[in-house]
């Protein structure tokens, strides 16, 4: 039993995969292949004639239940913040005994983007290339004792014998490889004012998801031998964890298939479009991860239901596979059938689909203003990431070899966050982060954002 309270803490504490827009580093008229990240089309007519990705990536995390308090860690102590996962400790949580009920939220994403190139045509169209591993998670309206039962195993007295409830909660996890084909041209150019439009269209590989809906749990911990469920039913889907134990080639990762797309388009006002970089402003719209995945391997849906239960000697229960999990909860729910709960052996998670605006001014030269949001959108009753909001303004200094970004921005995920960040590039090599100020544990850690990678380039000729 702490086997699968464990899981749900490292979901609770990984929950954040959304997809990373970096946009300290791509807003800059060299993001290149970055930049096409949140916008398809940015590339054509840029001033890059070909360029390569070596390997890049980031992470981006935040939550307003469980945090580090400050100095339990060093700075940039990735290995103890991954030792107190595996070990609970080194984190706390923001349970309020006096509003239990309380809602809570969690936003996890990461991308690793891998060998990618992309290539000019001419002056006007460009092509291109991308590999990436990406995932994305979200936990929503997670009620406080729900949360703090998770966090201590259901061993915390003072929530025992006590009605407890969880109506709201509702989980999307998934993983997936990414194979990316991309197009983008100028459509028309009269030398002060250009449209240009893009697309990229990609393959999906599931890797793993989970999601949990329809939640309706009413329950009492007893003691450790008695855990009552009363009218009680919830909605769940897992890929094969128990799968990754024996990997014997690459076709065991694989749990699904799917596709997705990214399409834009960018409007330029310019005194002379024939220099890229000299525009007056630059304003794109986009809409992104359009798609979904069909995870029908190793995969199975589930619904469990019950007007009364009792799990009994729930401490002493060691689940150690996901099979062993799903049917004991099953027996549970079902009045000793363990083979009931299972609803289909297939699932569908769709992508984290987004709308995207971005304003582009040139100050002066080599200095600009950005401003750009992302808009996330649901699923309704359908499983599937969901992007926060995001809005920022981020002021660029920006050359052939260097780039200086602060992004400033608001992060909205059924709570606002306010983020400081600071993205450099130099050269072939860029960092930073959209929040990355956590990292240096100045204050209680409950997020951060960053990014790093390499890329080489060159520029066409005057």
């Amino acid at each position: 039993m702490q086997k699968m309270l464990a899981l749900w803490l490292c979901l609770c504490m990984c929950v954040s995969l959304h997809a990373q827009y970096n946009f300290g580093a791509a807003n800059s008229n060299y993001s290149g292949i970055q930049g096409a990240r949140i916008n398809p089309a940015l590339p054509a007519g840029s001033s890059l004639k070909w360029e390569i990705n070596g390997l890049s990536g980031g992470l981006s995390y935040d939550n307003n239940f469980v945090y580090t308090p400050k100095g339990s860690v060093p700075a940039f102590g990735f290995r103890s913040l991954i030792e107190g996962i595996i070990h609970n400790n080194n984190y706390d949580t923001r349970y309020n005994p006096n509003d239990p009920d309380k809602r809570y939220n969690f936003t996890l994403s990461t991308e690793i983007l891998g060998p990618s190139f992309r290539l000019a045509i001419g002056d006007n169209q460009s092509i291109g290339l991308t590999i990436a591993a990406r995932a994305d998670a979200d936990i929503r309206n997670l009620p406080g004792t729900t949360g703090q039962n998770a966090f201590a195993y259901l061993q915390q007295g003072s929530l025992w014998n006590k009605a407890l409830s969880d109506q709201s909660s509702r989980l999307n996890g998934m993983g997936w490889l990414e194979y990316g084909l991309s197009y983008s041209a100028v459509l028309f150019d009269d030398g002060n004012s250009q449209w240009k439009a893009g697309i990229s269209l990609n393959y999906l590989q599931g890797l793993f998801a989970a999601y949990v809906k329809n939640t309706n749990l009413n329950y009492n911990i007893g003691d450790t031998t008695h855990l009552l469920f009363t009218n009680s039913s919830v909605d769940y889907g897992r890929t094969d964890y128990d799968s990754y134990r024996k990997i014997g080639g690459y076709g065991d990762l694989n749990h699904g298939h799917g596709f997705g797309a990214d399409v834009g388009v960018v409007y330029v006002n310019s005194k002379d479009t024939r220099r890229p970089e000299d525009y007056i402003y630059r304003l794109g719209f986009s809409i992104l991860d359009i798609g979904s995945i069909n995870y029908n391997r190793n995969a199975a849906a589930f619904h469990l239901q019950t007007a009364n239960a009792d799990f009994m000697d729930w401490h002493e229960n060691t689940l150690m596979t996901n099979a062993a999990v799903d049917k004991t909860l099953s027996a549970v729910f079902y009045q000793g059938d363990s083979a009931r709960s299972q609803v289909a052996s297939h699932f569908k998670m769709a992508l984290p689909t987004a709308f995207s605006f971005q304003g582009d001014y040139r100050l002066q030269e080599n200095f600009y203003l950005n401003a750009t949001i992302v808009k996330g959108l649901g699923h309704g009753n359908q499983q599937g990431g969901v992007q926060p909001d995001l809005y920022s303004v981020t002021p660029r200094y920006e050359s052939k070899w260097w780039d200086v970004s602060i992004p400033l921005s608001l992060l909205y995920y059924g709570q606002w966050r306010a983020r400081a960040g600071l993205a450099v590039r130099a050269g072939y090599f860029f960092f930073g982060g959209d929040a990355p100020a956590s990292l240096l544990m100045l204050s209680n850690m409950q997020g951060v954002d960053f990014y790093a990678g390499v890329r080489f380039f060159v520029l066409k000729k005057k």
